[in-house]
């Protein structure tokens, strides 16, 4: 997204940046009042990206170990790796969780992932990958950034994602059934109606006159 603020709100913001902290809120609040609403949604999210290790590092900030990158996607070795050869993929674009991206941009994003773990497969001679993604806090996820961890596997490499599962009743079950079916097999049908849209569209433009 292109910066829309002028040269003069630029400065203010820096002037407001100087202020003491009582005084910084109220400026604040008056001079947002002045934004369009384009300007606001930037502002908020030059305020998001702020601080953002993977903003900082798609940006070339601070510098990574890439093994990828093109215009909408980057993967960096870890250099806090589950196991050696550890590589994390993510969106360049800022989001915090992956369902904030479209589908397209998604399919996209593990397009490359899957990539990734052809190629650990191939040139690290590993045994196995896990593809691991922990989309929210109560997720564990540890950063504000939307990614994906592609980590080579090894017999007895001592790393275990394993899970003890848990008991539920045929009732829960059913009543969990009911709650998602639904919903799944109504994005199902508004992806497949895109789908064919866009095949409709492909074929018109294609068409001989």
């Amino acid at each position: 997204m292109e910066n829309p603020l002028s040269e003069d709100q630029i400065k203010k913001i820096n002037e407001i940046a100087k202020l003491p902290p009582e005084k910084q809120q109220s400026e604040l609040q008056s001079f947002i009042k002045t934004l369009s609403p384009e300007q606001l949604k930037f502002l908020q999210s030059q305020q998001q990206t702020q601080g953002c290790l993977f903003c900082s590092i798609a940006e070339g900030k601070i510098e990574s170990k890439s093994v990828y990158q093109d215009d909408s996607v980057m993967a960096v070795l870890d250099i806090n790796p589950a196991i050696p050869g550890h590589v994390i993929v993510f969106p360049k674009k800022h989001v915090q969780v992956l369902t904030q991206l479209s589908d397209e941009e998604s399919a996209y994003l593990f397009k490359i992932a899957n990539k990734i773990s052809a190629v650990i497969f191939d040139n690290l001679k590993a045994e196995g990958t896990n593809i691991f993604i922990a989309n929210g806090h109560a997720a564990g996820q540890n950063s504000p950034h939307a990614i994906i961890h592609v980590i080579p596997r090894f017999s007895k490499d001592g790393l275990s994602l394993s899970w003890k599962g848990r008991k539920v009743s045929e009732e829960a079950l059913e009543e969990l059934k009911k709650k998602l079916e639904n919903k799944v097999k109504f994005e199902e049908k508004v992806i497949k109606e895109e789908i064919d849209e866009f095949s409709v569209k492909e074929e018109e433009e294609y068409r001989l006159p």
